[in-house]
């Protein structure tokens, strides 16, 4: 790699001898992908290194930007000599009152900014600001409710956890049911693949905005129509209940079959030669999850092998994130077949056909299916259908529908 370190100071002291005040060290280029905005799951303050070069030659102050998305980041990097200053971008878009909460001391007040980059790339095309995590990023303004009511929200998801903060914040008297132990839903999922941790910061906020809220929160439990028809007779229902994984039928009496959310869940148990259904986001983390940390050749490593239908991995993704899952399956060895239709599956062989040439793998032991996610609604009269339960999309969608209709009720 080009060590370009002393070309930086030499660049530096003249604007210093110039008469600059400071110097920002930032950085990025054409040829590397994320280089001046890094994506999730990376290093934080990736430019710091030669923020600390540069600083040690100058007697102007120095700062650094990128990923420095929580306070102890950046007391860390100061406090270590690092840099002088931290520059701080998109976790102030997430949260407008970052520093007032870092200065209070009330961090885990703060909303956590998963450096996903909606923010930015929204703008590059023309669009409005907006946040994954943040729905009101323009205004966090929420009108009182001219009529209060009692509502209940079944579904502890993100849409479900923000439907009801918003409806709690308008005063209306709030009830969350949740049938599992966990709230979250499928993210608790979507934050298992390598790289994609920082998603539980979202669960762990949204839990924690409830608690102080007030609202009444119920796990392990499972609303009944007895329970509409009693106990909530007279409430808004508002259904939150989430999506489930697809499975083709047709393709389930082979000797081993699961979906992507089983690995992930830890319900399922893949064999060592694993055939993935899918080369959308859920297929591809999913076989990087699976495949071994390098392509070594060592016996016991799993032979993970993607067939994607399409001409390209995670269609519809772009940015940072897109190409470094992409270069990390190359060079785990994970086996690619783009542009491929499997036709037919029995107990024992997998048949696809590609570019018309039909191939069989005969040899894997686990099938999984990464082929997308269906509404699962709990079906009540009268019942507002939100997020994934009303129409399967994103995190950013299902947040931002939830606001959208709670702030309206």
């Amino acid at each position: 790699m080009f060590d370009c370190s002393h070309w930086l100071r030499y660049v530096s002291k003249q604007l210093e001898a110039a008469g600059v005040d400071f110097i920002h060290v930032s950085g990025g280029n054409t040829i590397k992908r994320g280089s001046s905005m890094p994506a999730p799951g990376t290093s934080p303050a990736p430019h710091a290194h030669a923020a600390e070069e540069i600083r040690r030659h100058l007697n102007i102050p120095v700062s650094t930007v990128a990923r420095i998305n929580e306070p102890w980041i950046a007391e860390e990097l100061i406090a270590n000599g690092k840099t002088d200053i931290c520059m701080i971008g998109r976790p102030n878009l997430c949260d407008s009152a970052f520093a007032n909460k870092a200065f209070a001391g009330k961090t885990e007040d703060i909303r956590p900014c998963i450096g996903c980059g909606r923010c930015l790339t929204g703008i590059m095309f023309g669009k409005p600001i907006s946040c994954t995590v943040n729905p009101s990023v323009q205004s966090d303004a929420v009108a009182p409710a001219v009529e209060k009511k009692k509502v209940l929200v079944i579904g502890g998801g993100p849409a479900g956890m923000e439907a009801a903060y918003i409806a709690k914040m308008r005063g209306h008297e709030v009830v969350l049911c949740e049938k599992t132990q966990e709230l979250g839903g499928l993210l608790r999922l979507a934050a298992v693949p390598i790289g994609k941790q920082e998603l539980y910061k979202v669960i762990k906020f949204m839990t924690r905005r409830l608690q102080n809220a007030g609202v009444e929160i119920r796990k392990n439990c499972e609303v009944t129509p007895d329970m509409i028809a009693s106990e909530f007779a007279g409430y808004e229902v508002l259904c939150a209940s989430g999506a489930k994984a697809k499975e083709i039928e047709a393709f389930g009496c082979f000797r081993q079959t699961m979906t992507a959310d089983d690995i992930l869940s830890g319900k399922g148990f893949p064999g060592r030669k694993v055939v993935i259904l899918g080369g959308g986001s859920v297929g591809c983390e999913t076989a990087d999850y699976l495949a071994p940390l390098i392509d070594d050749r060592f016996p016991a490593n799993r032979d993970v092998t993607v067939i994607e239908m399409t001409d390209a991995l995670m269609a519809g993704e772009g940015g940072a994130a897109k190409s470094i899952l992409t270069q990390r399956l190359m060079r785990k060895g994970v086996t690619i077949e783009l542009k491929s239709t499997v036709s037919k599956v029995d107990e024992t062989t997998i048949t696809y056909i590609k570019n018309g040439t039909e191939h069989v793998i005969d040899d894997a032991d686990t099938l999984v299916f990464a082929v997308g996610y269906t509404p699962a609604p709990v079906n009540f009269e009268g019942a507002h259908v939100l997020g994934d339960c009303h129409q399967v999309g994103n995190l950013k969608n299902a947040i931002a529908e939830a606001y959208a209709f709670a702030k309206k009720l």
